[in-house]
């Protein structure tokens, strides 16, 4: 399933139209005929509805709904907020239909000024075109929308809303549900536009991708992606062949999160996995993980200094539990020399200055920062704001910068190859939001690292089941305020 951006949907658009030979007519048809199907499955023939369309695009398909509605039987009005002048192509065509089939046609505000007679409300106003703010009538109309108690339905995005960021007009159509045409729009994933947009079904409107756009679009990472990239144990496996990981972390003021990074490591399938950290933290670790083997190290203050690596790894992570200062940004930077796929997390995100991002950006072997908001913004300078309207834009420019692969975590965590692919999760919900749910999931992408050279399917299936554990215990009658990080590594094996 793709993402697509604004401009990227013109051009699909005008491939299919061009390339491919399917008219904007029949294109348009398409997805009112799709829409269709999804309305009458949600409302009954005995509701009265309301679509409410402008001059554009978007309000043709308004129109193709309207007259498909009608000849089906259900009490159908539209609102008109445009200037039959206005209309051109399309548009025009299917607004001389829904004439022909005298649908009634309430011009706003002459007509009608009060929406509370409709049961249903389609919005048509406005597609992915929309920027700046909604000026009279629609405003205005949008805020009496926004007060009811009606059923609303978006057609391809809600009306106030930008296609490619989470920024909305001062009022915007809050839906029930969204019927988007074809591909999935980058606001749909980012807030708070993403409230405005209801539950979201996609409508096949038959537009065509070039093999170009498939390979570089964003795309959504589904329950078959995983199936499919996910590397079975072979019978004839052994510890080492299902891969070996290093973790570097923990301080003696910091004990936990090394911990939790150690046992969803285990929990995830890897062969052995080993961790380098204080002597107090070895303990704990030692009494409660029975499976963990150690590092030689250094330490001075119940911090890391330094470590020595006699063995052969396949992944390193290095970051939870850390603490900042000047030795153990030593350790940082002794990990990333090492030259294995690297995972860095929390405080191992802290020291990358201009030096040890040059040399992550020189390394053969890939490394995976996994950053939330914050720690995205303080890492490559920029502000929380800018961050966080524009998660694909900066994700995308600094993974292909620094040649590393970005795990932008947060509500729908956003993957990005080091070649500027990217990948939205869907899974997880608001129990993730505890201290120590990074920490495991930077022990499920070691694991699966060390385990397979695809690199790109081993982090987008960590983040997926990640996510997953989180939805199947709130499934089974778990409290998001419940949820622990400990309670998602003890449920991995019922997801698995």
């Amino acid at each position: 399933m793709y993402i697509l951006t604004k401009d990227e949907m013109y051009e699909a658009e005008k491939y299919t139209k061009e390339k491919i030979g399917l008219s904007e007519e029949i294109l348009m048809e398409n997805a009112g005929q799709k829409m269709v199907d999804e309305i009458i499955k949600v409302v009954d023939r005995n509701k009265k509805i309301g679509i409410f369309c402008g001059n554009n695009n978007n309000a043709g398909d308004g129109f193709v709904v309207a007259r498909k509605l009608k000849i089906l039987g259900f009490d159908v009005y539209i609102i008109f907020l445009g200037k039959y002048e206005k209309l051109k192509g399309s548009a025009l065509f299917n607004y001389s239909i829904c004439e022909n089939l005298n649908i009634d046609f309430l011009i706003y505000p002459d007509d009608i000024k009060d929406f509370s007679c409709f049961d249903v409300i389609i919005d048509a106003m406005f597609g992915i075109g929309f920027k700046g703010e909604l000026k009279f009538p629609y405003d205005e109309v949008v805020e009496k929308i926004n007060r009811l108690n009606s059923f609303v339905i978006a057609l391809d995005i809600p009306t106030g809303v930008y296609a490619d960021f989470n920024i909305t007009s001062k009022v915007a159509v809050k839906a029930d549900l969204t019927l988007t045409v074809s591909f999935y729009k980058r606001s749909a994933f980012l807030y708070p536009a993403k409230l405005c947009y209801g539950k979201i079904v996609l409508v096949d409107a038959n537009i065509v991708l070039d093999e170009k756009m498939k390979e570089f679009c964003s795309k959504v990472y589904l329950k078959e992606d995983f199936k499919k990239t996910f590397p079975k144990k072979e019978v004839n496996t052994n510890k080492s062949k299902e891969g070996k990981v290093l973790l570097i972390g923990g301080s003696d003021n910091m004990p936990g999160s090394i911990s939790l990074t150690a046992k969803a490591c285990y929990n995830s399938g890897v062969g052995l996995c080993e961790v380098a950290t204080t002597k107090e933290v070895r303990k704990s670790l030692a009494s409660n993980i029975l499976e963990v083997t150690f590092s030689e190290t250094d330490e001075e203050d119940g911090v890391l200094k330094d470590i020595i690596v006699s063995k052969k790894f396949d992944c390193v992570a290095c970051g939870p539990g850390l603490s900042r200062n000047k030795e153990t940004r030593e350790v940082v930077k002794k990990a990333i020399l090492l030259d294995l796929p690297l995972v860095l997390d929390a405080d191992g995100l802290y020291f990358l200055d201009d030096e040890l991002l040059s040399l992550i950006k020189n390394k053969k072997s890939p490394t995976v920062l996994t950053p939330h908001e914050n720690e995205m913004a303080r890492l490559f300078n920029v502000s929380l704001e800018e961050v966080s309207n524009n998660r694909f834009l900066i994700s995308k420019e600094k993974a292909k910068e620094f040649l590393v692969y970005i795990v932008l975590k947060g509500p729908n965590t956003i993957i990005t190859t080091k070649e500027g692919k990217q990948f939205v999760n869907t899974t997880g919900n608001t129990g993730l939001s505890k201290g120590g749910s990074g920490d495991v999931l930077t022990g499920i992408i070691s694991s699966f690292l060390a385990r397979t050279k695809d690199v790109k399917s081993a982090i987008c299936n960590a983040v997926y089941v990640h996510g997953k554990v989180c939805d199947f215990l709130m499934s089974k009658n778990e409290n998001e305020n419940t949820i622990t990080p400990s309670k998602l590594i003890d449920n991995l094996k019922f997801v698995f």
